[in-house]
């Protein structure tokens, strides 16, 4: 199916931009003058130097956009007051085939301007696994916490950064960076499924004609929905 994603399960990006590990452009869209910036490069490098390392994270500025207008083949971050959401941060996909083709990262300052370091690390930290195609490790905000964002909490001073497990589920998907190609996890399955079964194969045209179709639809929805959706998921979905 070719939809926009619900960042619930794990979710890979496009087969092409898997070559030891995963390469990708994160376009840093937030306000010059926040202190969201320092969370970002924090947090970024916390991505890009895990251990199993699996990712390999191209930053670029970019002028800021709010709205945050999606851009193929990347994942875009972005800050505003977007209101009474009932949302601190959000990530939306754009799946194609399955596959990520398409990221957008958004910090609600209608919650969290003024808040503490931990609150908005642990956003980011949050929305930026999200992005690499991470899901919820625990749902519940009460519960003992994990130790790593990807972790529902109500206290995150506890979970500002990732964590091995994170890393762990990024190798699996991704492979290694370093490796003499792509050898281990899921990143195999998908190269053979996509070399014997050419039906999933997504062309570039293709994949700018669904990009087009969702970039606009994702502008007007500030959570995960499909297409065939009646209802809005729980908005937390996108926490």
């Amino acid at each position: 199916p070719n939809d926009v994603g619900k960042v619930g399960d794990h979710n890979m990006w496009v087969a092409d931009l898997v070559d030891n590990g995963l390469n990708l452009v994160v376009l840093n869209s937030l306000d010059r003058g926040s202190d969201w910036n320092d969370f970002f490069r924090e947090s970024i490098s916390d991505w890009d130097n895990g251990s199993p390392d699996s990712v390999t994270l191209q930053i670029k500025r970019v002028p800021n956009d709010p709205e945050c207008t999606p851009v193929r083949r990347t994942m875009k971050v972005c800050n505003g007051d977007y209101g009474p959401t009932d949302w601190r941060g959000v990530n939306q996909i754009i799946l194609a085939n399955d596959y990520i083709i398409s990221s957008v990262a958004k910090m609600n300052d209608y919650y969290l301007e003024g808040t503490n370091r931990a609150q908005k690390l642990y956003t980011m930290c949050h929305e930026l696994g999200h992005g690499l195609g991470l899901g919820h490790f625990d749902e519940n905000f009460y519960n003992k916490d994990l130790g790593n964002c990807m972790d529902y909490t109500e206290r995150p001073e506890n979970n500002m950064h990732p964590d091995e497990s994170n890393f762990l589920v990024l190798e699996e998907l991704y492979g290694s960076v370093n490796q003499s190609g792509i050898s281990t996890g899921k990143t195999v399955a998908v190269e053979e499924k996509l070399e014997n079964n050419g039906n999933r194969q997504l062309t570039l045209v293709n994949e700018e004609q669904l990009f087009d179709k969702y970039a606009d639809y994702l502008l007007n929805y500030p959570i995960e929905v499909t297409d065939e959706s009646n209802e809005f998921p729980d908005v937390r979905n996108g926490w």
